[in-house]
């Protein structure tokens, strides 16, 4: 029984205050999983402006503007940012083709998802496939416990991005998901034991 519940899927939830690097340290941890040959998919956001947002296929490569430049200067009330509901629609696609993957990476889900069931909420699903061994989730503090209730996998561990922390994260991220994915522990300092 223990073997079977390691084998499964698992879920590293990364968190931490807003503008702390969380895109940045996972951006980094995404480079040295490939480096270390690991299939990387999902969604990274980046910040372009003030209330500006492109989207990074990592499975594809593709960048576009997730936001709308004249919604923008008018969000919701609620809202950073305004949605552009084309390319909102081309990248909910964009995670459907994510998986299966090795590692699934979405960055990040929000109050959109959580709290308006919107957005890339089709994540939440996707998770329960199990088609990934390590998914990477970027989840705000303010939403954690909320997270952690809809995740699928009994596996799961936060990693918290914080200002004294947040250079070593990239080598834990991608630590975990060599371990993950390989089988082999990693050791820490080191991504994949090597």
């Amino acid at each position: 029984m223990i073997g079977e519940q390691n084998s499964r899927p698992r879920i590293l939830l990364l968190t931490g205050e807003r503008q702390v690097g969380k895109s940045t340290a996972l951006e980094r941890a995404v480079d040295l999983m490939r480096q270390a040959g690991l299939t990387v998919s999902g969604l990274m956001t980046k910040h372009v402006g003030p209330q500006d947002l492109d989207v990074h296929e990592l499975h594809s490569g593709a960048v576009y503007r997730l936001t709308d430049p004249t919604a923008s200067l008018r969000p919701k009330p609620g809202s950073r940012y305004g949605m552009d509901p084309q390319a909102m629609a081309r990248s909910v696609r964009a995670l459907h083709a994510s998986v299966p993957t090795g590692v699934f990476i979405v960055d990040e889900l929000g109050p959109l998802e959580f709290r308006k069931r919107q957005g890339w909420v089709d994540a939440l699903s996707l998770l329960e496939r199990e088609s990934y061994r390590l998914a990477v989730l970027v989840v705000r503090p303010s939403l954690l416990e909320q997270a952690i209730m809809e995740l699928p996998a009994v596996a799961f561990e936060v990693v918290r991005v914080t200002v004294e922390a947040r250079d070593r994260v990239p080598e834990i991220v991608a630590g975990r998901a060599v371990a993950a994915v390989t089988g082999q522990p990693s050791v820490p300092g080191r991504v994949g034991g090597a």
